[in-house]
């Protein structure tokens, strides 16, 4: 049975969406991609999205009648440029690097994942043992990051790190390219603290918590505020080709998952509760935290 917030989910895709194909000249021609590649980031266990990946081109595949690709980019600003060079139509990213592919790819946001709240947020943590107390003690010591354009591995505990007036020149960075990567270095002793995601702000489902060793204890000593979840975009000119098809991408999408309840079949990838219906002004805050870094993301 479709419970009553996905019915509401399915209700406003299918205006909005509806509203937009009613005006297409695509629409009417029914037109079809000869296939459809879709991108993923590296962000938290590689091989399980991997195989996650190939099971989900399989069942859209089945669904869209179309043959379905999955694009694995070997880091976040890789995955822009993929969409920039038109290697992949679809592409799920970290809210950082959308607004990177938004302006430099022409990205359009269409949903967002839904873990456990419509928000996650980034977390620094450390052994539970460690001296280490708050950011400011982070000085001198080895901190673990996800990617440079990862929101939650790395950009908001930059802000976070520089409002404590601790610049790169005040500690060792370790870039790992995914989270449980962080994680597994932290454990080894490789760094002193490890910048991280969370899905809920009492760190109860944290990235320590998703792949660290249950015998190892954790502490945070920084929680940022909520930033918006990963979306799923497609790329404006093929949404402008072929707006018919990615209407059925964004429903078979919703469908899988809620086929696929609380058996994690794609969780690395669509994430464990839901997938909602985005937009562009949702991901503002992440636009000032760039902003607030005074960088300019590039592919």
């Amino acid at each position: 049975m479709i419970s009553f917030p996905r019915l509401i989910v399915k209700a406003a895709i299918g205006i909005f969406v509806m509203s937009t194909l009613c005006f297409s000249p695509a629409f009417s021609a029914e037109k079809t991609p000869k296939q459809i590649t879709i991108g993923i980031i590296p962000g938290g266990n590689p091989e399980k999205e991997a195989e996650q990946g190939v099971a989900l081109a399989q069942a859209l595949q089945t669904r869209l009648n179309v043959p379905v690709n999955m694009y694995v980019s070997k880091s976040y600003a890789g995955l822009a440029d993929a969409m920039k060079s038109k290697k992949v139509d679809f592409a799920f990213f970290s809210s950082s690097t959308y607004v990177l592919a938004e302006k430099s790819a022409q990205a359009k946001v269409l949903l967002k994942k839904v873990w456990h709240e419509p928000y996650y947020y980034s977390a620094i943590v450390v052994p539970a043992s460690s001296k280490v107390k708050k950011l400011e003690d982070l000085k001198g010591k080895k901190i673990a990051f996800v990617d440079e354009q990862s929101s939650s591995g790395y950009l908001y505990p930059k802000v976070a790190l520089n409002k404590k007036n601790l610049e790169e020149k005040n500690f060792k960075s370790q870039f790992t390219g995914n989270h449980q990567a962080s994680i597994k270095a932290l454990e080894a002793k490789e760094v002193d603290a490890a910048a991280v995601f969370s899905d809920d702000e009492k760190g109860k489902q944290g990235a320590w918590v998703k792949f660290g060793d249950p015998k190892n204890k954790f502490r945070v000593i920084w929680m940022s505020e909520p930033i918006p979840n990963d979306p799923f975009c497609v790329r404006q000119d093929f949404y402008d080709e072929y707006p018919k098809i990615t209407h059925d991408m964004m429903f078979a999408l919703i469908e899988l998952l809620e086929q696929t309840s609380g058996k994690n079949t794609y969780s690395e990838i669509l994430g464990s509760r839901d997938l909602m219906p985005a937009t562009s002004k949702q991901y503002d805050p992440v636009r000032e935290m760039v902003k607030a870094l005074n960088i300019e993301l590039k592919p």
